[in-house]
C-alpha cells in the first residue's frame, strides 16, 4: 500500500510528531509512506527516519484548492492508495482529493480536543480520546476510531549523562529541581496553563520548594509567555524560568526534568522517561497521574477542564509540592507512568492504524452515495467561516478554533442528548434478588426465533429456566412472509417458559418511514400482549438494530441494551445503512439503564458517560456436548482422519484464504453450517473451496445432530478476516469447540484473552495458521481436560450472572409497586 501522510504543520508539535513516527512504523510493516507538507523543523526527524518528503505549495487560506490540486497530481504520479490528513485543514484537502479521484481513499486524524463539524462523516475519523470518540458517535459519525497518541519507546528513552550535563550547563540549570513543559506555545488550550506555571515558579522562588521551570517550544503565544517569564526572572533576580524555544530534539528536556507538566502526546512522551506527570488543562485544571487518576485520563485524554482560571496557581502548587518534597514519590509515580505507557507503544498503534487504512481502502472500492453529506459538510463549513469572520470584525478572534471549545469542557461531555423517559425516571436500588416472582422479561431479539441458533436464543433459553421470557421477533413484512411461506402465529410458545411474539408490518421494513412504523407496531404488539395476559415486566433487553428501548415506556422496568456485535461496523455486510443503525443504537444507549457488550473492544466503542457498560461475553450450551464421549461420529463424514473443521455460518466474515491454506497443506477439512455470501466473488471462492479435494461441506444441520459432527474433529478453526466487526465480536464457535473437548486455532482477530491458551492458539496469516494446527495435532490433551477449561462459561452461568447484575444495579426508572401492572 502507498500512503501519503499529510501533517497540518511540520514545526514542533504533538500531532505532527505522531504523524511522522507512525508513518515510519507503518513503513516498517512493509508499506510505502510519503510525508507531504510545508517545510519545518521536523524535516530533520523525517530525514532521521529515512522517510521521503514531498514539499507542498503555500496553502494560503485553508482548505486550499491549490494544495488539493497538488495532492491530486502527487497521488496520480506516485500511485497513492490513501491520503491521511492530520487535523481538519489537511483532512478536508485529502477529502477533496478523494472526491475528485474516487480510487484514492482518505482518512483524517484529529488530535485537537474537539472535532470540526464540517469534516465529512463519510471520512474515517481517528481521534485521540475515548470521550471524543463517544461524542462523535453520539452525534451521527459512523466510522470513528480511537488511537491514543503513540509513543516511540525506542526513541524516547533516557539519554546519556553527558547529554544531561550539557543541557543543564547550556541553560544554567543547577541546584534546583526542574519542572519541564514541552509543547507548542498555542494561544488557545495551552497558554493559560503555561502562564500559570510561570506564576507558580515566581511565587516559589523564595520558598523551600524552589524550582526551575523549563519551557520548550514555540508558537503564537511566545511573546506573551516571554514577557511573563522575563517579569518573573527580573523580580527574582535570577533566571527562574527558561525558554529554550523550539528544539529539534527535546529528549534532554524530558530526561533532565524532575517533574513534567504537559498535555496530550507530550504528556505521554514524558512517561517514557519515567518522570512523574502533572496533566495540564484549562480553567485551572492540574492533576497528577497516579493509579487513582489514570482511568480519568484514559477516558478524557491527557487534558482536563477545571473550575476556573483564578484558582489555577493554587491547584498547580498543591500538585507540585508533594512531588518536589519527596524523591521517593517522584520515583514511585515515574515507575507507574513507565509501566502505563507500554499500552501506547508506537508498534501497537502502527498495527491499528494499518488496519484502519485497509478498511478505508476497502470501503472506497465498494463505493457509496455521499453527495448529501458533502452538502451538509459544505454548508457547515460556510457557516463556520461566517462566524469566524464576524468574530474577527468584533475583535473576538480565536487562534485555534476547536481547541477553544473542547469536548471535555461540555456539561454533558459524552455528547449524548438528554434522556427522554416521559418524566418517569428515578433512581431506585433493587436490594432484593430477582427471581421468578419478580415478573417477566421482554427480550427484543436481533433475529427471529427460527434463525440459526445464536447468542439471543441461547441466552433466552437459559434465562427462561428462572423467569418467564417474552421473545419479540424483529418485525417482518407481509410480503417477505408470503414469499418465504412463513406463517407464524402472533403469539406462540416456542420453548419452556418462552412466549414468542411476532409482528407483521407493511413491506419495506428497512426503509426510512416504514422502519419507524414497524418499530411502533412492534411496541404496540408488546403492550397488547401485556394487557391481555396482565403481565408485570421487570426488565426489557434489546439486542437488535431497532430503537425499541427508546420507544418502550414501562414504569419500573429496567432497560438493558445488549450489544452482541458491532452492527454499525457490519452494516454493509447485510446491505444496510450504517447511518441509520448508528442513529438507532445511540437512541438505545440513551434509553438504557445498562449496556452489555460481548468483548472489551465493543464495550469501549459503546461507552458513554451517563450509561455504564459491562462486559458480558458469550457462552455455550451446557447440555449439547456434555455426553459427547458417548456420541458416535456422524455416519456421512467420508474424510480421512485427522479432520480439521469449521462450524457456523459462512459469509464475508470467513477468511477463505486460511481455509484454502488448510486444504493445500494436505489436511482434511470439514465445513458445517449455512452459507450467506453478499458478493459473488466471495461466493465463488467458497464454491471453489468446497469443490477441492479433501474438503467436505455439509449445510445447516439440526442442533441435536451437531455433536456427531463435532466428535469427528481433531482441531476446530475460527478463521475470521481482520475487520472492525470481527475484532469486536465473540465467536460462539470457539466456545463450542472447547465445550466438545476440541482444541482451537483462531485467526488473531477475535478476543480469546479469558480462554486457556494451551487449547486456543492464535495465528497471523496462512503460514502461521497451518503451523499452529500442526502443533496441536502433535500434542495430546484429553477431551475432558479441554472441557474443564470452560467450566463457568456456559449460558446457564451467564444467565445467573445477568440476574445478579440486574439485582445490583439501580434501575434508573421508578419501579412500580411490586405486583402492580403498569397498565392498571
Amino acid at each position: 500500500m502507498r500512503i501519503l501522510v499529510y501533517p497540518h504543520d511540520l514545526n514542533m508539535g504533538g500531532s505532527q510528531m505522531n504523524a511522522i513516527e507512525l508513518a515510519a512504523a507503518v513503513r516498517d510493516l512493509g508499506h510505502h509512506c510519503l510525508i507531504y507538507g510545508r517545510r519545518g523543523v521536523l524535516c530533520d526527524r523525517i530525514r532521521e527516519l529515512d522517510l521521503e518528503f514531498i514539499s507542498s505549495p503555500d496553502p494560503g487560506r485553508r482548505p486550499s484548492v491549490r494544495v488539493a490540486r497538488d495532492l491530486h497530481e502527487v497521488a496520480a504520479h506516485r500511485g497513492v492508495d490513501l491520503i491521511h490528513g492530520y487535523e481538519w485543514p489537511p483532512g478536508l484537502e485529502a477529502g477533496i482529493t478523494s472526491r475528485r479521484w474516487p480510487s484514492v481513499a482518505s482518512v483524517c486524524t484529529v488530535m485537537s480536543m474537539a472535532v470540526a463539524p464540517f469534516i465529512p462523516r463519510w471520512m474515517p475519523l481517528i481521534v485521540g480520546t475515548a470521550q471524543i470518540a463517544a461524542y462523535e458517535r453520539a452525534h451521527g459519525r459512523p466510522v470513528v476510531h480511537l488511537l491514543e497518541p503513540p509513543v516511540d519507546l525506542h526513541h524516547n528513552k533516557p539519554v546519556a549523562e553527558s547529554a544531561l550535563t550539557a543541557f543543564r550547563n547550556s541553560w544554567g540549570l543547577h541546584h534546583r529541581p526542574i519542572v519541564a513543559c514541552v509543547g507548542r506555545l498555542a494561544t488557545e488550550l495551552k497558554a493559560e496553563g503555561v502562564l500559570t506555571a510561570i506564576d507558580v515558579a515566581g511565587r516559589s522562588a523564595a520558598g523551600p520548594n524552589r524550582f526551575h521551570l523549563v519551557l520548550v517550544g514555540d508558537g503564537p503565544a511566545r511573546p506573551l509567555i516571554e514577557s511573563a517569564a522575563a517579569d518573573v526572572n527580573r523580580r527574582a533576580g535570577e533566571k527562574i524560568v527558561v525558554l529554550t524555544g523550539e528544539l529539534s530534539d527535546p529528549r534532554p528536556a524530558y530526561a533532565v526534568a524532575d517533574v513534567v507538566l504537559g498535555m496530550g502526546g507530550s504528556a505521554l512522551r514524558s512517561l517514557a522517561f519515567s518522570k512523574p506527570l502533572i496533566v495540564q488543562g484549562e480553567r485551572g485544571f492540574y492533576k497528577t497521574l497516579s493509579p487513582t487518576t489514570s482511568d480519568t485520563f484514559l477516558w478524557q485524554g491527557w487534558y482536563g477542564v477545571g473550575d476556573g482560571s483564578s484558582i489555577g496557581s493554587e491547584k498547580l502548587a498543591a500538585e507540585l509540592d508533594p512531588l518536589l518534597r519527596s524523591e521517593d514519590e517522584r520515583r514511585r509515580l515515574g515507575e507507574f507512568g513507565r509501566e502505563l505507557v507500554q499500552r501506547f507503544s508506537l508498534e501497537r498503534a502502527a498495527e491499528k492504524q494499518l488496519q484502519i487504512y485497509r478498511e478505508a481502502v476497502d470501503a472506497t472500492r465498494r463505493g457509496s452515495s455521499i453527495q448529501l453529506e458533502d452538502l451538509r459538510a459544505g454548508s457547515t463549513f460556510v457557516a463556520h467561516y461566517a462566524r469566524k469572520k464576524a468574530a474577527r470584525l468584533t475583535g473576538h478572534r480565536q487562534a485555534d478554533d476547536f481547541n477553544a471549545h473542547p469536548v471535555a469542557g461540555l456539561k454533558t461531555a459524552e455528547g449524548t442528548a438528554p434522556r427522554n423517559d416521559g418524566g418517569m425516571r428515578q433512581s431506585v436500588d433493587l436490594k432484593e434478588p430477582l427471581d421468578a416472582d419478580s415478573g417477566s422479561l421482554v427480550y427484543f431479539a436481533g433475529v427471529d426465533w427460527d434463525a440459526v441458533v445464536g447468542t439471543d436464543r441461547m441466552l433466552v433459553q437459559a434465562l427462561a429456566q428462572k423467569t418467564h421470557v417474552i421473545w419479540v421477533d424483529p418485525p417482518q413484512s407481509v410480503w417477505s412472509a408470503y414469499r418465504r411461506g412463513v406463517d407464524v402465529a402472533r403469539v406462540s410458545n416456542s420453548a419452556y417458559n418462552v412466549t414468542r411474539l411476532h409482528t407483521y408490518v407493511p413491506p419495506g421494513v428497512s426503509r426510512t418511514g416504514i422502519r419507524e412504523i414497524s418499530e411502533q407496531a412492534t411496541i404496540r404488539n408488546v403492550k397488547r400482549l401485556l394487557r391481555e395476559e396482565q403481565i408485570v415486566v421487570f426488565a426489557a433487553i434489546a439486542s437488535g438494530t431497532q430503537s425499541f428501548l427508546s420507544r418502550l415506556a414501562i414504569p419500573g422496568a429496567m432497560k438493558i441494551f445488549f450489544a452482541t456485535d458491532d452492527m454499525v461496523a457490519g452494516a454493509r455486510l447485510w446491505g444496510m445503512s450504517p447511518d441509520k443503525i448508528l442513529k438507532d443504537r445511540e437512541m438505545n444507549l440513551r434509553a438504557a439503564d445498562l449496556t452489555l457488550a460481548v468483548t472489551p473492544e465493543l464495550a469501549g466503542e459503546l461507552r458513554r458517560e451517563d450509561t455504564p457498560v459491562r462486559l458480558f461475553p458469550n457462552g455455550f450450551d451446557d447440555d449439547r456436548y456434555r455426553d459427547i464421549a458417548t456420541v458416535r461420529p456422524a455416519a456421512d463424514i467420508w474424510l480421512d482422519r485427522p479432520i480439521i473443521g469449521v462450524f457456523g455460518q459462512f459469509n464475508e466474515r470467513t477468511d477463505i484464504t486460511l481455509l484454502r491454506a488448510v486444504q493445500e497443506a494436505g489436511l482434511s477439512l470439514l465445513l458445517v453450517g449455512p452459507r450467506y455470501f453478499a458478493t459473488s466473488d466471495a461466493s465463488t471462492a467458497f464454491q471453489e473451496l468446497v469443490a477441492s479435494p479433501r474438503v467436505q461441506y455439509i449445510d445447516r444441520v439440526s442442533p441435536s445432530l451437531l455433536p456427531g459432527y463435532m466428535k469427528a474433529l481433531r482441531v476446530g478453526l475460527t478463521p475470521y478476516v481482520d475487520s472492525a466487526f470481527n475484532r469486536r465480536s465473540f465467536p460462539l464457535k470457539t466456545l463450542d469447540y472447547l465445550a466438545a473437548g476440541v482444541p482451537v486455532v483462531a485467526s488473531n482477530v477475535a478476543p480469546v484473552t479469558d480462554l486457556d491458551r494451551r487449547f486456543v492458539r492464535t495465528a497471523d496469516g496462512p503460514r502461521e495458521f497451518i503451523e499452529k494446527i500442526v502443533d496441536l495435532l502433535g500434542e495430546s490433551y484429553s477431551p475432558r481436560e479441554i472441557q474443564r477449561s470452560v467450566d463457568g462459561l456456559s449460558w446457564t452461568c451467564r444467565a445467573t450472572e445477568l440476574f445478579r447484575i440486574l439485582s445490583e444495579i439501580e434501575s434508573g426508572q421508578a419501579r412500580a409497586e411490586k405486583g402492580t401492572p403498569w397498565w392498571s
